[in-house]
């Protein structure tokens, strides 16, 4: 499985890759963060963090405020691994 280099996101078909300066597909960014050979965003990586956690079931879920710093370090960890991210940090 392919994952998005900047998000994540699983990348499954074509029609969920970017797209390269030459019109052809990214091999690691999907088409939400990736377009024409640039990043659709200059958000940052916390940024990315906050936007991820409303779509995150696991933090929707979270009972305390404990658990809820606990998943977004987690996220923000994960997305550290990413090549977009890695040169940021």
């Amino acid at each position: 499985m392919v994952i998005c280099q900047s998000c994540g996101m699983d990348i499954e078909m074509d029609k969920d890759k970017g797209t390269n300066t030459d019109g052809t597909l990214s091999s690691e960014y999907c088409l939400y963060c990736f377009k024409e050979g640039s990043f659709t965003n200059n958000l940052t990586i916390d940024q990315y963090v906050e936007i991820g956690l409303d779509y995150s079931p696991e933090y929707k879920a979270a009972t305390s405020e404990k658990e809820k710093v606990q998943i977004k370090e987690q996220a923000k960890a994960y997305l550290a691994t990413l090549k977009r991210w890695k040169k940021a940090n």
